[in-house]
């Protein structure tokens, strides 16, 4: 497979290989209508990556994996999303969650645990899952205050996406 061109409004054209192309048969919620996503890596912001509509240039989400900033958060995967997504071994999961900066106030940035982005990385297909039974939230603080009024990272590195 070839590469295709994809436009952005962030990036501008790019040629992306077909296979890095992530499929999403649902959509996202409120954008059910967009099946086709690809991962960019956010300059100059690891561990973030953009999360850009191969079919809509203005659309892209800031994502990043969510065990970076909150190394207990945990969940169970409903079969149904299993099946759906062809899983076959833990190996083959990619996790992100879709983060907000409200404003640009980078320091109110939210990640959204309770609709994560679960990809097959076998078959590039994905889905955001919407989890019940959790007290997480859709805009879980991503860096708490310090004593000193400065702000940190909530959680550790262990892993990148």
């Amino acid at each position: 497979m070839g590469p295709v061109r994809i436009e952005t409004s962030r990036f501008g054209s790019m040629n992306i290989d077909q296979e890095k192309i992530i499929s999403f048969p649902f959509g996202l919620p409120g954008f059910e209508e967009l099946k086709h996503f690809v991962l960019l890596p956010a300059v100059n912001m690891e561990p973030f990556h953009w999360m850009q509509s191969a079919e809509e240039p203005e659309v892209a989400f800031l994502a990043v994996n969510p065990f970076i900033f909150f190394p207990d958060y945990s969940f169970d995967l409903p079969v149904e999303d299993i099946e759906t997504l062809e899983l076959r071994s833990p190996g083959e999961v990619l996790i992100l969650t879709i983060i907000t900066i409200p404003g640009d106030n980078i320091a109110q940035t939210t990640a959204n645990l309770l609709g994560p982005v679960v990809i097959n990385t076998r078959l590039n297909r994905a889905k955001q899952v919407i989890l019940t039974g959790y007290t997480y939230s859709t805009r879980h603080r991503l860096f708490v205050k310090t004593d000193k009024d400065s702000h940190s990272i909530q959680g550790k590195e262990e892993e990148k996406c």
